[in-house]
């Protein structure tokens, strides 16, 4: 009616919102000029904001964005100057010139003015409840002291926060911070309701004067339309790929997901038509951004529906992978009738098929390995090297995607178990032995070696010694901490990390001999658990979710193998570059992509640059929060910033709560792990963390229990927790705000409790 900013402003102050007292005076003829200003006269206010409101302003194909004339600090005599030079900015040249570019007809163009009373600011600004550079889930805040209008104009010191609507955490940019996090949450709070009101994609003005938020106005950003937006979230992905990931890593990992996505979509499909209509979502499984690992899930989700019965399946699957926003689009994937029921048939007969395909990778797998090593050398030429990793692609990829089907195999199998458990009324502690009762698993065999490596250590020779020493690198030195990011160091690449593990635990003689004893030992039951009489039923469907598990375990033990193999071969190639001056050192390998490595062979070309200015971008990357959840408008892009002042909540709340895991109550002093790497001593301390990776098992070994804010009944830290006899409680939300180094907790990993006893 009035336009845009004027109708916008009317809607907040019906709704409650905080606004300064305005009047709108329109410029038609209608309404006369002077009587709409007589309001003025009868107020005692020292000054106003004069801002036009015209009706094609803030379209979605135009914004009109600082064409029209805006006054502020007003004096009452001056307002109806003011008020006309608005309307006559209608008739200004750059007006004319924006709208012969847009195709306008002045004709078309009406205008109000709006008249409100000027706020004296302390601190001012602008807030976009979407980024305008195209993240969808992250707010920006820009603020300076005063007025807010050398926000807009560029010419005050400001200070920017980026806030993530999921994680409920930010960071900001500038000299000074301005805001508290109680303004923060006023202004986020607020603006949640505003586009309730107005829509998701808003341009809010504010200002804070003596600590009452005002809201000056309000308007769509026009740049985006969020029509298809792209979601990176990292469930799950995480404990592959905790903190930071390097070019090399996130390229090949990119190529291993297509890979394997492709391949188990083609066992369901078997229709190389259909399949090739999504060649792009099987391209862009996984996402990166500012040196991240996502999941790109909505891809994940169109491979899932290709499954029968997926609105059932889908559930299942977030819940084993920890995934905490569950909505997604419903809609099925356009099939045609006969594709679809073959879809049944086949998904049947590759699911019956699973058991008998898992032992047909490990036999492959064996093959493959042992190939690897008859053929591989540090000293083989790039072009060598290179030869070699894709013959080893072409072996293993190919048939790798089967883990995929028997993760869904252990996640459908392992949801029957726990329903039908539960409708005996069985509690989770209970269902957590009963799921964990399989023996023997393949990913705990390195712990136990390296136990027994170091429990035996006096008893054997020192040729003795360094033989079992080299026997267990050749058999396990690709498992460590973070063992898939190729730039990791592994007892393979850097052999003086297993001496140093080893140290550690012959350092507590009595530790070392309890858990020794402790993983030769049968797991024995608590007399005073839950019995439950166990029928034919529930027992096959253990069975089958024991083999599942034990198999998934399997390959992500040769998993890490695979990129243990993967990792020797850029290695050497990194040598190779370094020595013929392409790279500064052999390790800037790992800043390189696949791709670009490859072509250094045939193409020799200086990257010493190159490397450099990556290696100064992952330094603002490593002081940007870890969001769970990124929603670009389009792609996904890096953060360019260059001051980063990260900001962490701290809750004061003494307990919490998460998927209990394994049973047990214990007390202890908590060691809140953020970097890996900085960690070293974590003997009897109970591990808070964000995440853990297959490589924990040597720290969990060591320590009372582990609590963490990721993962599921089937993630890593759950199954080897529970083989090791260690509490351990999952999906903690807020559990690295809440609890910090040095505070002494309780946990039950029976129940999923948390209590802080003493707070450091």
């Amino acid at each position: 009616m009035y336009g845009s900013k004027a109708d916008n402003l009317i809607k907040l102050r019906d709704a409650g919102i905080s606004v300064p007292a305005f009047e709108v005076i329109r410029l038609d003829g209608k309404t006369d000029t002077d009587a709409g200003l007589s309001f003025i006269s009868s107020k005692n206010t020292k000054a106003y904001a004069v801002r036009s409101s015209c009706n094609l302003e803030d379209g979605s194909d135009q914004s009109f964005a600082g064409q029209f004339a805006t006054y502020l600090n007003v004096k009452p005599e001056e307002v109806y100057d003011k008020v006309m030079l608005c309307r006559d900015s209608m008739y200004a040249d750059n007006v004319k010139k924006y709208m012969e570019y847009h195709h306008l007809s002045s004709d078309d163009l009406k205008m109000c003015v709006i008249v409100q009373d000027m706020v004296e600011a302390d601190k001012a600004g602008v807030l976009f409840t979407s980024n305008p550079q195209g993240i969808l889930n992250e707010s920006v805040v820009s603020v300076t002291r005063g007025l807010g209008e050398g926000v807009v104009s560029g010419s005050a010191d400001t200070t920017t926060y980026y806030y993530n609507k999921t994680d409920r955490l930010y960071y900001y940019e500038g000299k000074e911070e301005l805001l508290s996090e109680k303004e923060i949450d006023e202004l986020m709070d607020v603006s949640d309701r505003i586009r309730e009101i107005l829509g998701d994609y808003l341009d809010i003005e504010f200002a804070f004067s003596n600590g009452e938020l005002n809201i000056l106005q309000a308007r769509p950003i026009t740049t985006i339309k969020g029509d298809s937006p792209l979601i990176l979230d990292n469930s799950n992905i995480v404990e592959s790929y905790p903190g930071l990931s390097l070019p090399l890593t996130v390229s090949f990992v990119h190529i291993v997901y297509s890979g394997v996505f492709r391949g188990v979509s083609r066992r369901v499909l078997k229709n190389d038509k259909e399949l090739n209509k999504h060649t792009e979502v099987f391209g862009n499984m996984v996402g990166n951004a500012n040196g991240r690992m996502y999941y790109k899930i909505s891809n994940w989700y169109t491979v899932l529906k290709f499954l029968p019965f997926s609105k059932k399946i889908i559930p299942v699957w977030q819940e084993m992978l920890g995934v905490k926003n569950k909505g997604y689009d419903d809609s099925e994937v356009d099939l045609s009738s006969f594709v679809r029921f073959m879809t049944y048939v086949n998904s049947f007969y590759e699911l019956i098929s699973v058991p008998r395909h898992m032992k047909s990778l490990e036999k492959k797998f064996s093959e493959t390995n042992r190939y690897f090593y008859e053929r591989y050398s540090s000293e083989s030429t790039p072009a060598e090297l290179i030869s070699l990793y894709n013959e080893i692609k072409e072996k293993l990829l190919d048939i790798w995607d089967v883990t995929l089907l028997n993760d869904t195999y252990s996640f459908v199998f392992t949801a029957l178990v726990k329903n039908r458990l539960k409708k005996k009324n069985a509690d989770d502690a209970y269902i957590n032995r009963y799921i964990s009762g399989i023996t023997n698993i393949e990913s705990m065999k390195p712990i136990k070696a390296l136990i027994e490596l170091a429990y035996r250590y006096d008893e054997y020779s020192s040729d003795e010694l360094e033989k079992k020493k080299k026997e267990y690198i050749r058999e396990y030195g690709d498992r460590n901490l973070e063992e898939l990011k190729l730039e990791s160091k592994t007892f393979r690449s850097h052999p003086y990390l297993l001496d140093e593990r080893i140290a550690e635990y012959r350092n507590d003689p009595e530790k070392l001999k309890e858990t020794y004893n402790g993983l030769n030992n049968d797991y024995a039951q608590n007399d005073n658990a839950q019995k439950i009489k166990i029928d034919p039923v529930t027992r096959f469907l253990g069975k089958r979710c024991a083999a599942g598990i034990a198999g998934r375990e399997r390959s992500r033990l040769n998993r890490s193998r695979v990129y243990g193999m993967v990792r020797s071969i850029f290695t050497s190639l990194g040598k190779s570059y370094a020595d013929n001056g392409l790279l500064e050192k052999p390790d800037d390998i790992f800043f390189l992509s696949v791709d670009e490595a490859f072509k250094l062979a045939d193409t020799p070309k200086d990257m010493r640059a190159d490397v450099e200015e990556r290696k100064s971008a992952y330094d603002v990357f490593k002081k940007l929060p870890p969001y769970t959840r990124l929603i670009f408008e389009d792609k996904e892009f890096d953060k360019s910033i260059a001051d980063v002042k990260s900001y962490r909540r701290i809750k004061e709340t003494d307990t919490l709560s998460g998927v209990p895991c394994s049973a047990g109550v214990i007390e202890g002093e908590a060691l809140v792990i953020r970097n890996i790497g900085d960690v070293r001593d974590v003997k009897d301390k109970i591990l808070v963390t964000v995440m853990t990776d297959p490589g924990w098992v040597f720290l969990l070994a060591s320590a009372k229990g582990v609590v963490s804010e990721k993962g599921s009944l089937l993630s890593h830290t759950a199954i080897i927790s529970r083989e090791l006899k260690k509490p351990a409680i999952v999906g903690v939300q807020d559990l690295t705000d809440t609890i910090r180094t040095g505070d002494v907790i309780r946990m039950d990993g029976g129940t999923g409790r948390i209590d802080i006893i003493r707070r450091k």
